[in-house]
Formats: structure tokens, sequence, C-alpha cells
């Protein structure tokens, strides 16, 4: 039996092109791009094709993610992909990550500066913003935070940032701030998540340094997750954890069977607020049983003898009614953290923001010192950060911290930043900054009467945020400085100023495992919003101080005054040549110091 001939009517239809085909119909990106890196690209439809592409960090969260971004012929984005070679995601991105560019097309972008009608008190219904020009903005900026400060002390004003904006411009920000306009009390959002993990890292280490990189997720044998659910909230290093070849134990601490707990080998469901009881008893039983490096403990740490002392009174049978488990259970997971040939501690906002939070991180710490799991791979006591930036914020936004993480309270501090940024000692403030928290109680005092705030939202995102918006009749001048127009906090401002986001602007993050990475201008900000860096510059001509930033030219520039602040210091980034430098070596973590002979390139060192 033969087949029947096929029609030539409906073969002449099959092979024409109908108005869907060219549409769905993908082609290797790479036969159009003029790329370093064509083979990484993806099959696209022809109308995403790139003619060229740049790699950035992407924006949303420290896992600091590197993507190619896809430009058409004019140079604008227009599509992106995960990049397959940066050691961070291997290839990988997550649904943020692949949405990237959307909120750069958002409608309620702010487009221009807006200035609602001053004046000695202002009548209810309050007048609206109206939309002025950037020179009446920044005219505007001075005049009403000088005279707040002259009536009521020059630390009657403060700022509120954020973990969001690459590190040059919190940099600018926090010395325009402190050394130029003589403010004092500046923090940023990133004390909400990180501040207790900053604490325990500086009091067991000297300096807040988390110990890790990414790669320890592959080599451990143990992996301790404590407070945190990475499978949803961290998802592309989960990944990494799924990519572990060495069969690992996964033990979550968490009172709630997450996803994370739902695929660990071993779900301990203490009770809320127990963890520290449990970690206390953990390290009870190991040394109680010897089970602890003793050569290790003789070597790299203090406060031994002490310790033990303490947890004499943290015995499982006294620790199991608290944490609601067994004392043969808490036994259990002691031996099994004392077995592993390299156990890593993880932990996030669970922890960050739990109960006794600081002393929690300190307890996880100890147990990675106990045991001799720091420094080795697949080991460490390992907080996870929660913003782009807060890194770099925690290390260079000279808000509670003196830049390059010094104290503000060290004269020898003050000298070396007054010596390396060519300004007078007496511009640097000899104490600390108030705390975010204290910052809004102050507000409610009086004795803050102006603030600004910096791509945040306390309106939203504070403790009892009803709060704020009534604090907000306390301030005499709120300006905002945002993306959107829209937020909370924008419609309550007094001056908003139209900031670029990212993918507007250039720039270096640092993430959760202390890797600088670089950021890419791929698009143009909507309106007249400027670079939050040109900000900066902008209010500080306006101020009247513009000269003491002069060498501030530009965020290449910034960065080579922020290798300069960290000369000696543990975050020694020094050998890093410049922003090309991240983009060629796939991000660089720091310390990088300048050794004598090196050759330039951290991987042949």
């Amino acid at each position: 039996m033969t087949a029947p001939a096929l029609d030539s009517t409906l073969l002449a239809l099959r092979a024409h092109d109908g108005p869907m085909t060219a549409e769905l119909a993908r082609v290797p990106g790479a036969a159009h791009a003029l790329s370093a890196h064509p083979a990484a690209l993806p099959q696209l439809p022809a109308r995403l094709a790139p003619a060229a592409t740049v790699n950035s960090v992407c924006g949303f969260c420290a896992t600091g993610c590197s993507l190619h971004i896809h430009l058409d012929a004019d140079g604008r984005a227009i599509n992106l992909a995960a990049d397959p070679a940066y050691p961070v995601n291997l290839g990988m991105a997550c649904p943020k990550g692949w949405e990237a560019l959307t909120p750069l097309a958002a409608p309620d972008r702010a487009t221009a500066p807006l200035l609602r009608a001053s004046g000695p008190s202002l009548p209810a219904p309050r007048s609206p913003l109206q939309p002025t020009d950037w020179p009446t903005a920044a005219a505007t900026f001075a005049a009403r935070f000088q005279a707040i400060q002259a009536t009521h002390g020059p630390h009657s004003v403060a700022c509120l940032s954020t973990g969001q904006i690459p590190t040059e411009e919190m940099a600018l920000l926090g010395a325009f701030f402190k050394f130029g306009m003589g403010g004092l009390h500046l923090d940023s959002n990133t004390r909400q998540c990180m501040a207790t993990a900053a604490t325990a890292y500086k009091q067991a280490f000297g300096f807040d340094a988390p110990p890790y990189t990414y790669a320890d997720f592959e080599h451990s044998d143990c992996l301790v997750f404590v407070g945190s659910n990475p499978a949803i909230a961290h998802p592309i290093m989960w990944q990494r954890v799924m990519m572990n070849k060495n069969s690992p134990r996964i033990v979550v601490l968490d009172p709630r069977r997450t996803e994370t707990a739902a695929a660990a080998t071993d779900h301990v469901a203490l009770r809320p607020k127990s963890d520290l009881w449990l970690l206390y008893a953990l390290a009870h039983v190991l040394i109680a049983e010897d089970r602890i490096n003793r050569p290790y403990i003789a070597a790299h740490t203090t406060g031994y003898d002490a310790l033990a002392a303490f947890l004499v009174d943290y015995s499982p049978e006294r620790a199991a009614p608290e944490t609601g488990l067994p004392a043969a259970e808490i036994r259990r997971l002691a031996r099994l953290i004392a077995d592993a040939k390299a156990a890593s501690f993880w932990w996030t906002m669970g922890v960050n923001q739990g109960h006794e939070s600081t002393r929690t991180a300190q307890a996880l710490i100890n147990l990675a010192l106990l045991t001799g799991n720091l420094g080795r791979p697949g080991t460490g006591a390992n907080s996870i950060t929660g913003q782009c930036n807060a890194m770099g914020s925690r290390l260079f936004a000279n808000a509670t911290s003196l830049l390059g993480g010094r104290d503000f309270a060290n004269p020898a501090h003050r000298a070396e930043v007054a010596g390396i940024l060519d300004l007078p000692v007496d511009r640097i403030p000899t104490q600390n900054s108030w705390a975010y928290d204290q910052i809004i109680d102050g507000i409610e005092s009086g004795a803050i009467k102006g603030l600004w705030v910096v791509a945040t939202n306390p309106a939203h995102s504070w403790i009892d945020s009803s709060r704020f918006a009534r604090l907000r009749q306390k301030l005499e001048f709120l300006v905002v400085q945002d993306m959107y127009s829209t937020t909370d906090t924008a419609r309550l401002a007094d001056l908003v100023l139209p900031a670029a986001g990212w993918g507007e602007k250039e720039g270096s993050f640092i993430n959760s495992e202390r890797r600088f990475g670089h950021t890419t201008k791929v698009a143009l900000a909507p309106g007249q919003a400027l670079a939050d860096f040109a900000i900066f510059r902008l209010l500080a001509h306006a101020w009247g101080c513009a000269d003491i930033f002069a060498p501030w030219i530009s965020p290449a520039a910034a960065f080579q005054l922020l290798k300069k602040l960290s000369a000696g210091r543990p975050c020694d980034i020094t050998g890093i040549r410049d922003h090309a430098h991240l983009a060629e070596q796939g991000g660089i973590q720091w310390p990088c110091p300048t050794r004598p002979g090196a050759s330039g390139n951290p991987k042949d060192e």
C-alpha cells in the first residue's frame, strides 16, 4: 500500500511565513552579537537578537549575579541573559534577575524634581508637589537645610540611606553629608537586616568580614541553615547547594517546615526563640565529649576557657524543655557536626532580625571556631546579606562607621581619612551617628528637624509604618531622592529628587561573599532624572562645598579614592585596577591588596 501523494497546495501553505512565524522563530543570538562572549548567548526571537552585549551585575539582591544585557543597534537594552562564565551564578538567574530591565520602564518613574510650597506652617490639606527645575531644587535643598541647622544646630538634620545604590555613590553621599553639610546622623536601611551580623563579625574577627565564597556551598559535607530559606529567598545559592557532589547532610534549624526544611536531610523544628539554647547546648556537647579541634583553637582563637566555663550550664537536658527537642536529638546533632569533614553554618534574617540576634550569630561563629570549620573550603560561619550593596553600605557609606570600616572616635583613623581625601580633619565628626531607629526617635523628640531620605521608603518599611507618617508632621523639611515619585515616603516629601536606577548608571556592588562586581549603564534615565552621584555633586555645589569634592568627578574616579581608603585595611582593594578590571575578572573578592610582583590578575595569585 502506498501513501497518497501530498497536495502541492498544502505544501505551499506550510512554507508560507504567517504573521506569527517570524515573531516566534528563534535564531542564535551569537549570529548578531558583537560581544566578548558571543557563544554564551542563547537562541532568541529575531526581533531580540542583539547587535552587542555588555555585562552588568544584577541590582536586586546581594547574591550578585552577572547578566548579559542585550543592546540593539541604537545601544538600547532590549533583553538579557544569565552569564555562564560568572563565578556567582554560573549561567543561572532567578525570576527577579530575568525581569531586571522591567522596572526601568515603570510608568510611575520620577522624571522631574518636585517641590511643595513652603512656609512657616503648611496648611491642611497640604499644597501639592509641583514640577520644578534642578537649579531651583538644589538651591531649595541647600537653603532649607542650612536654615534648619542655623536655628537648631548642625546635627538637627539627618539622612536615611540605602543598600541599593553603588558603592561609589554611597561613599560620596556619606562624605558630602558629614564632611560637607556638617551633619552627623546618617544611617542606612541595611541596619534593619545586617547590623546584628556585622556586629557579631566585628566582635569575633575585629572586622565585618563574612568569611566565605559561594563555592563553599559545593564543598561542604554538612550545611547548617539557621532561620534561612534559601530555596525560595536565595534560589541561585540553593542551586549551588544542589550542585554539591558530596551527598551532604543539610540541617535546617527552623520552627517552620519551609521549602528548604522540606528538602533537608535533617529538619530540626525547634521552638521559636530557642536558637541560643540549642546552639549553646550543641557547643556544650562538643566540649564535654571532646569533639572540638584543640590545635585550631590554640592556634587561631582566644577566650576558649571563658566560653567553656559559660557553657557548663547549657547541657542538652537543660536545653531540652526550652527547645522542645529531646536531649538525645541535641547530642545527635552535635556529633553530626563534629563528624563532618567540612561543616558550614549559614543564616539570614531569621537570625539577624530574630530574638537576641547578635548573640545567636556569635554562637554560630563559635561553633565554627570550636570545630575548626573556618578558613577551609566548604566551611565558615556565613551570614547571607540581603540588599544588592548592603556590604558596600557597611564598609564605605560613612554612616555608623568611618570610610573603610574605621572608627569616627579614633583620632588616628580620622587623620588617615583626612590625609587621603585632602580635607581638614576637623570636618570629620569625632562621634558616631545615631542608628536608624534612634534617628526616627530623634524626629519624635524634636532633635531632628530636617530629613533626607535616599533610595528607601521608611513610611512603608519601618516598624509601625503609620508612626513615620505621624512623625513627618514634626519635620520642617523632608527630601526624598528616589526612582519613583509614588512611594509612601515620596508622597509626604517637601522636595522629591528624581534618581536614575540600576542599569542607568555606572558603579560597583559588593555581594554577600565580598565580591566587587561592576554595574553598567545600559539605558538612559527618563526625563530629568539623574544618577545619584550627579545629584550629590549638584547639591554639593549648591551647598557651597564643591571644592572639597573636586576629586569625585565620576564613579570611576571615586573608585580610585575607595582604593586609597581601603589600603592596609582588612577590606584592602588596592590590587583592583579599575571598573574594567572587575568586568574582565568576573568580579573580585576583597581583600585584594597590591602585592610586589603581582600579575594584576587575581586569578593568577
